[in-house]
C-alpha cells in the first residue's frame, strides 16, 4: 500500500497546487492521497483564513483522483504544524504502507533545515514537483545529499506555475482574472465567505500605505520588550536621519518600525514564509539564517499588511545586509539599525557622528564593521554584504 501526503498552507488552494498533485499522483500511483491543510502554521499571519474554510477549498483536489481525500488532523490538533508529526500519525494509522510525501522543490533546496529532517526521510520518499527551468543541477545536487542520509527522491513532472496564493490574497493578481489561477470550487468557496477583501486597502488606491500608528499595533505585540525597545530607538534614530538628509521622516519611520517585525520568528516560520511566497524571497533560504528575518519582514509588509512603497519595502528587506546601490532611504534603515540608542559597540559614538557628517562615508564604515564582526563571530557571510561594501568603495574611490 502507497499513502502520499500532500501538505500546505492552502491559502488559497490554486491552479498550481492542482498540478503539483495530479504529477504527483501520475508518478507514485497511491492507493491513498492524503491532502492535509495546516492547522496553524509555524507563521501565523500565512494564513488568517480560518482553518475550515480552508478545508473546504481543499476538497477542489478531490476531483483529481478516487485516491485523494482531504483531512482535518492538522487542523484539530491545534498549535503549529509539523511534517514530522504528521508523518508518525500517518506511520501509525498505516503501519505496513509506503509513505510518499509531496515537496516543492524550494522547500527540497533547504530540507535540512526542518525540524527532525533526518526523521523525515526514515518514514517517507520525498515527491519533489515544480521545477523552475534551470534548476535541475541545484535539485539533483540536493537529492544525492539527501541520499547520503538513506533519503529517497523522486522527481515528479510538474514545471512551476505562474501563481502564488499570496498574489491572490493581495490583490496582486486582479480579482477579475481568478478565474484563470483558481478551481471553480474554490472560486465558490471564496466568493461565499467573503474572502481576501481586506488585504490591500483598495479604498486608499496604489500608493497606500500602513500609518505608523497601525505599525506600532502591528509590531508591538510580536516583539519582545528589549527588541520593541530597539525598535524604537532605531525609529528614532531612522526620523532624524531622514530630516539631517532630505528624506520623507514619515516613510523612514514607517520602515523602522516594521524592520524587525519578523526577528523573534522561530526558524520554521521563516522558512514557510519562503515557501509561500518563493518568488519574491529569491531562494532566502540558501543565505546566512541571521538575515532571513528582514527578507520575511519585508515579504510580510507587502503580502499582508498592504505596503506597497518599493522603497520601504527595500529598505526593510537589505537593513542587515545592504546591497549594492543603495537608496538614501537603504542608507539610513541600515545606519540608524546600527547607531540606534541603546547600542555601545566600540566605535559607534564616532559612526552616530560621522552619519550626521557624511552619509556615504558613514554607510562605509558601517559595512566594513558589520563584516568584520561577522567574520570574528565566525558567522556565515553574506554576499550581498561583500557586494555592498565594495561597491561603496568604489562610488567613495577607495
Amino acid at each position: 500500500m502507497k499513502v502520499l501526503l500532500y501538505g500546505g498552507t492552502f491559502d488559497p488552494p490554486h491552479n498550481g497546487h492542482m498540478n503539483n498533485l495530479r504529477a504527483a499522483l501520475e508518478l507514485v500511483q497511491p492507493d491513498r492521497a492524503i491532502v492535509m491543510p495546516a492547522g496553524i502554521p509555524p507563521h501565523k499571519a500565512a494564513s488568517a483564513t480560518p482553518g475550515a474554510v480552508r478545508l473546504a477549498m481543499c476538497r477542489c483536489f478531490t476531483a483529481l483522483s478516487p485516491a485523494v481525500e482531504v483531512s482535518d488532523w492538522e487542523i484539530r490538533q491545534g498549535g503549529r504544524s509539523y511534517t514530522v508529526h504528521t508523518l508518525e500519525m500517518l506511520r501509525a494509522r498505516f503501519p505496513d504502507a509506503a509513505l510518499y510525501l509531496s515537496v516543492g522543490s524550494d522547500m527540497l533546496l533547504t530540507f535540512q533545515q526542518w525540524c527532525r529532517w533526518q526523521d523525515i526521510l526514515d518514514m517517507a520518499t520525498l515527491v519533489v514537483e515544480s521545477r523552475r527551468p534551470g534548476d535541475d543541477g541545484a535539485l539533483t545536487a540536493a537529492a544525492r545529499t539527501l541520499e547520503q542520509y538513506g533519503g529517497r527522491v523522486l522527481f515528479a513532472r510538474a514545471e512551476s506555475y505562474p501563481c502564488a496564493s499570496s498574489d491572490l490574497r493581495t490583490g496582486k493578481i486582479p480579482r477579475a482574472d481568478w478565474g484563470r489561477y483558481l478551481p471553480a470550487a474554490v472560486l465558490q468557496v471564496i466568493e461565499s465567505n467573503g474572502l481576501y477583501r481586506e488585504g490591500r486597502p483598495r479604498s486608499q488606491g496604489r500608493n497606500y500605505t500602513m500609518t505608523c500608528e497601525e505599525a506600532k499595533e502591528l509590531v508591538k505585540p510580536r516583539l519582545s520588550h528589549k527588541r520593541w525597545t530597539h525598535t524604537k530607538n532605531v525609529k528614532k534614530m531612522a526620523v532624524q536621519l531622514a530630516e539631517r538628509w532630505g528624506e520623507n521622516p514619515e516613510k523612514a519611520a514607517l520602515a523602522a518600525l516594521l524592520h524587525d517585525s519578523a526577528k523573534e520568528m522561530p526558524r520554521e516560520a521563516l522558512l514557510q514564509i519562503f515557501a509561500d511566497n518563493a518568488i519574491i524571497a529569491e531562494n532566502a533560504p540558501a543565505r546566512p539564517a541571521a538575515i532571513w528575518h528582514g527578507i520575511a519582514a519585508a515579504i510580510l509588509a507587502e503580502t499582508r499588511w498592504g505596503v506597497t512603497d518599493p522603497e520601504i519595502l527595500s529598505a526593510i528587506r537589505c537593513h542587515t545586509t545592504g546591497k549594492p546601490g543603495m537608496s538614501l532611504l537603504d542608507k539610513i534603515l541600515y545606519l540608524a539599525d546600527m547607531t540606534s540608542d541603546e547600542r555601545d559597540w566600540p566605535g559607534v559614538e564616532e559612526l552616530r557622528r560621522l552619519e550626521m557628517e557624511d552619509l556615504d562615508k558613514a554607510l562605509l564604515v558601517a559595512l566594513k564593521q558589520s563584516i568584520d564582526f561577522v567574520k570574528e563571530k565566525g558567522g556565515a557571510l553574506d554576499p550581498e554584504s561583500v557586494a555592498a561594501y565594495e561597491y561603496q568603495k568604489a562610488q567613495l574611490g577607495c
